[in-house]
């Protein structure tokens, strides 16, 4: 079975979040059980060719249409774990920014990509089983094979449309498709791709949607979260239309990547196989470690991390009252996370500024891998207090690094994590803290709760540290439900 995939992220070489943590987990872990998998991204400037093998010019002067002109692309080849990739390099220098996204031309960038991409296939002239696209990105390239490339010699048997975030859906006008060389208005009519709140808008993940064969949202409690009309985003119609064609599989962890026994960037390395005293004392070792580097008081107390993008998504306000609690609770709080709008930016400078004197807190505002790597080692507890969370990776790399979740109850955490205090469920299924409501006052008391669970329980703390660590969220048991789900397409 060949399965392309064609996507606008791919870690490690180009990762801004989970959707490139899952395109390299899942291809990788898709090459290991015998599928031929492919990947396709665009050249970017900051790609870490370091970690590809093999990296050359595959095909020259792979000429695409593009306002009125023909532009002139470079095919280079690579591997990455085993995975053959495709890089396409633009001479319009579409994909020579600094950063993967947020430009006003990403739409026309995306667009530009995904006739691109199809162009490299059409060329190849290879039996395609399943064309994997993900999120809007790559949404055109659905209806753009379906009511045109179909016809031109290319034969695609399925495509598949993953959703790693359902808010962002790519919007753009007639014009931006008639740049492509095709009919922009045909795609406004029958209601084809037109968004259902701006009459001469077209919706480019409504396209997806819509011209896929399987939608696959990336855990099982957000597919069914996406069909209730307050969390769908303005296509609850469309998805409603195409809900037979949904079925939620929960993402994986890479196990290479996010593993304290053989993490290249912790000196004291550890694993659930070590004995609880050893554990203990690996992880104190890693803690006391981290405080020195960021300054922080040598003191034996509970340590909370945040990590990840300070978006509204993920609840920053709630983050900033988690820390007041804990550094208020005899606690300690690190927050490594960038900042994108200017409130959240000016809110957060402030309270950095406001605890610049306190030794039990550590705001930093960068994307910084080993430090991450380094502060889930060291933590007690990560806080992942989402609005809405697609499946959401931190949780799991906590079980695997020993910090307990302490979640809000959506999404991907909702299907991983389960409060320690509910009664309803079997004890061995326990393993974090959440709550239900999006409120200040509900993170401030699941925020004691854990720190109380710390002091006055500390020994069944570790043995939950070592329960969690146990835990399998690797690629072995979700590629095994999109392979079921490729050959269920294909009969």
């Amino acid at each position: 079975m060949r399965v392309v995939n064609i996507a606008a992220e791919l870690a490690p070489i180009a990762k801004v979040g989970g959707l490139g943590d899952v395109v390299g987990g899942l291809t990788s872990e898709l090459v290991r059980k015998g599928i031929d998998a492919i990947v396709i991204l665009p050249k970017y400037k900051n790609l870490k060719t370091s970690f590809l093998k093999d990296l050359k010019i595959y095909k020259k002067n792979l000429k695409i249409f593009e306002k009125k002109r023909w532009q002139k692309n470079t095919i280079y080849s690579a591997k990455l774990n085993k995975v053959q990739i495709f890089l396409i390099e633009d001479n319009k220098n579409y994909f020579s920014k600094p950063k993967i996204y947020g430009y006003r031309s990403d739409v026309t960038r995306f667009l530009y990509f995904c006739k691109a991409a199809l162009e490299f296939l059409k060329s190849q002239n290879i039996k395609i089983d399943i064309l994997h696209i993900h999120d809007w990105h790559t949404a055109f390239v659905a209806p753009l094979y379906k009511e045109i490339y179909s016809k031109e010699n290319l034969k695609v048997k399925k495509i598949v449309l993953s959703i790693h975030n359902l808010k962002y859906q790519g919007f753009c006008k007639p014009k931006d498709i008639d740049n492509l060389g095709f009919d922009g208005k045909y795609f406004l009519k029958d209601e084809k791709l037109k968004d259902p709140n701006r009459e001469r808008t077209l919706n480019l993940l409504k396209g997806g949607l819509i011209y896929s064969n399987l939608i696959v949202p990336v855990s099982e409690n957000y597919a069914k979260e996406i069909l209730v009309k307050k969390n769908e985003q303005n296509l609850h119609k469309v998805l409603e239309k195409n809900k037979k064609k949904i079925k939620g599989i929960l993402n994986g962890l890479d196990p290479k990547y996010w593993d304290p026994k053989t993490d290249r960037f912790l000196k004291h390395k550890f694993s659930k196989d070590l004995p609880i005293k050893k554990l203990i004392d690996q992880k104190k070792k890693n803690k006391k470690d981290l405080q020195k580097y960021l300054n922080l008081n040598l003191d034996e107390k509970p340590l909370i991390c945040s990590i990840g993008r300070l978006v509204p998504q993920k609840g920053p306000s709630l983050i900033k009252k988690s820390l007041l609690t804990a550094i208020n609770n005899r606690a300690q709080f690190v927050l490594l996370g960038d900042v994108f709008d200017k409130k959240t930016a000016k809110e957060f400078y402030k309270l950095k500024s406001d605890l610049k004197n306190n030794k039990d807190v550590s705001i930093l505002f960068e994307h910084n891998e080993k430090l991450a790597h380094l502060i889930f080692a060291a933590a007690d507890f990560v806080i992942i207090p989402s609005l809405f969370e697609p499946c959401g990776l931190t949780q799991m790399i906590g079980f695997k690094y020993g910090a307990i979740p302490i979640i809000r109850k959506t999404g991907g955490l909702a299907d991983t994590v389960f409060d320690l205090d509910d009664k309803k469920l079997k004890k061995s299924k326990r393993n974090g803290f959440s709550f239900d409501d999006f409120s200040e006052y509900q993170v401030k008391i699941t925020t004691k709760r854990a720190l109380n669970f710390w002091y006055l329980k500390n020994q069944k703390f570790y043995l939950l540290v070592k329960k969690n660590m146990e835990l399998n969220f690797s690629w072995t048991s979700s590629a095994n439900k999109y392979i079921k789900a490729y050959k269920n397409l294909l009969k």
